[in-house]
């Protein structure tokens, strides 16, 4: 696990920025939006996590989201801002501190999941709120790591095989 330093902490309150603005500045839903930024090649240089790629402004990300994907109206239902902010902060916090990816961290932790649990959790420390959401989805600080989740797939894999000769 890595620490969160000063650049981390800068990344953390970035994301929040951009989350936290996009009902404003998103023709889309908070939905598409999201799915979006998580799968976007400017959330792939966020998880580089090199801030001197970055000119830290808000409109930067939803230009390149718009550049990548295109105009869209699609959907109407906007998430509030103080939760899209949370989400955006204890997400990059995840990806940042685990080294994980956006995608990973998106496929990992449902919106739907972080959304019900803002009220309870958005007050807490993000240790807390990690180990959380690990308990709520029955997995453990394991899964972050590349290596177990590897073992894991060979393993199913293995079983799955062994069970197609019998």
């Amino acid at each position: 696990m890595k620490k969160l330093d000063n650049d981390g902490l800068k990344l953390c309150a970035y994301q929040a920025q951009i989350f936290e603005v996009s009902p404003a500045k998103f023709q889309g839903s908070s939905k598409i939006f999201l799915r979006r930024f998580y799968r976007s090649k400017f959330a792939m240089k966020l998880d580089e996590g090199y801030l001197s790629q970055l000119n830290l402004s808000v409109d930067e990300a939803f230009e390149s989201i718009e550049k990548q994907f295109g105009k869209t109206n699609y959907g109407q239902v906007k998430y509030d801002k103080n939760e899209l902010y949370w989400i955006g902060y204890i997400t990059r916090y995840i990806c940042y501190t685990r080294e994980v990816s956006s995608i990973f961290v998106y496929k990992t932790f449902p919106t739907q999941l972080l959304l019900d649990c803002y009220k309870g959790y958005h007050s807490q420390g993000e240790e807390w709120v990690i180990a959380h959401l690990l308990e709520t989805l029955q997995l453990d600080e394991s899964y972050f790591d590349i290596n177990v989740r590897l073992k894991n797939l060979l393993r199913t894999e293995t079983k799955k095989s062994e069970e197609k000769t019998i």
